[in-house]
């Protein structure tokens, strides 16, 4: 796999010119799943090994990102089959170095309430919702993730959106 290309690049460095920028969606996008930053960095790092042993089934007529995240999905789905993930959220993801000298408490509490509310919505939204905004994939990308059209993309971000503004409403009462 490490052999040099017409381009002078190896399938190596080509592999991580793809994957380098994918990193910290990739990463949020497996913290939302699994909820914790040590299980999502495995799943991150077991996905990009798989996607280079397998680079060969890559399409390059499609999104790499889309099939990245596909097999990041897959990752985070075996690691919560194989271990019985609690329900506490990680509350200190995002800490910052500085002092803060606003109360943190409503800002976790609202960070709490939308993680109760994405957990309520149906596999399907919350895949979607997941794969936007955690993992900032494009409609398409979705699509070529989720293997759907992209019109069904938009359809259920919609339907997502909405069922989480709901539930939402529901857990701040």
């Amino acid at each position: 796999m490490g052999t040099r290309e017409e381009s002078g690049l190896t399938t190596a460095d080509k592999f991580e010119s793809w994957v380098k920028p994918l990193l910290v969606p990739a990463t949020r996008y497996a913290y939302s799943i699994l909820m914790s930053r040590e299980d999502a960095e495995d799943a991150v790092q077991e996905a990009a090994i798989k996607a280079f042993v397998s680079l060969g089934r890559f399409d390059p007529t499609r999104s790499f990102k889309g099939w990245w995240f596909t097999i990041i999905r897959n990752c985070c789905l075996d690691g919560t089959r194989k271990r019985k993930l609690g329900s506490g959220v990680d509350l200190t993801h995002g800490e910052t170095a500085f002092h803060v000298t606003t109360d943190p408490r409503p800002q976790i509490a609202r960070k709490d309430a939308l993680v109760q509310s994405l957990c309520r919505l149906n596999s399907d939204h919350q895949e979607i919702i997941r794969l936007r905004y955690f993992g900032d994939c494009s409609y398409q990308e979705i699509a070529d993730s989720l293997g759907i059209p992209i019109g069904t993309v938009m359809s259920r971000i919609h339907a997502a959106r909405l069922a989480l503004a709901k539930e939402y409403k529901e857990v701040e009462k």
